[in-house]
């Protein structure tokens, strides 16, 4: 004679698993408590977006447009060949011209800095500043003399063009006078940048000239 069957519950089967209405629960359970959790990601702050890369273009559009209207007649501003980070202004000896084998400015020197270096720094350190990572003033001379010698004369002769701007910017635009001695130093090349005619033949005229060299930072590269 058996004894009396074993009540079964109607969730459960024999192998201790959830049966058909046990298994529908526990699925109503996980679809409820992942609906929670997609609102609480949709409702969470989320960190701000990062700021877009300044547009190349506008940025050296800004800085060219700035300084063009600060040159006088007979200056260009250009991109540097060797670097796409670098706009320059090259000023011929006709302009920036010094003594002979000295660092001293000529009258007509002195009178163009007079005149340039205030409204430059004006240019510069007005809405392109931001753009601007610095400014070098560099000194060449020719291939007359040795290297040592041109070299420590280029450089005094870029320094003293950048003393007297200084002192220009100082008197007519003292406004601009702290932010452009930040920005700009003074650099002699000598005669490693000799420009040479068809023929190969040092161009002495030329070579003896003072850069301007404008380094862009790179959000505003020009291209």
């Amino acid at each position: 004679m058996t004894g009396p069957a074993r009540l079964r519950s109607p969730e459960w089967n024999g192998f201790g698993q959830p049966g058909a209405a046990g298994l529908t629960d526990l699925m109503t359970s996980l679809a409820v408590i992942f609906v929670l959790l997609l609102v609480a990601f949709a409702n969470a702050p989320h960190a701000a977006a990062p700021p877009k890369r300044m547009n190349e273009q506008v940025g050296a559009a800004q800085v060219r447009g700035s300084i063009q209207q600060a040159m006088q007649p007979g200056l260009t501003l250009e991109p540097d060949p060797q670097d796409p980070q670098v706009l320059r202004v090259v000023i011929p000896e006709r302009f920036l011209n010094f003594d002979f084998g000295q660092a001293t400015l000529t009258p007509s020197a002195d009178q163009f800095l007079a005149e340039v270096m205030p409204a430059f720094a004006v240019a510069v350190c007005g809405a392109p500043r931001p753009l601007i990572a610095g400014i070098v003033i560099e000194g060449h001379t020719d291939d007359l003399g040795g290297d040592a010698l041109n070299l420590r004369l280029s450089q005094e002769r870029s320094l003293q063009v950048l003393v007297r701007g200084l002192d220009a910017i100082q008197t007519y635009v003292p406004s601009a006078y702290a932010c452009f001695g930040q920005l700009t130093s003074a650099s002699g090349r000598g005669k490693q940048d000799i420009i040479y005619d068809a023929e190969q033949r040092p161009n002495r005229g030329l070579s003896r000239r003072v850069i301007f060299k404008i380094f862009l930072r790179p959000g505003a590269a020009p291209v």
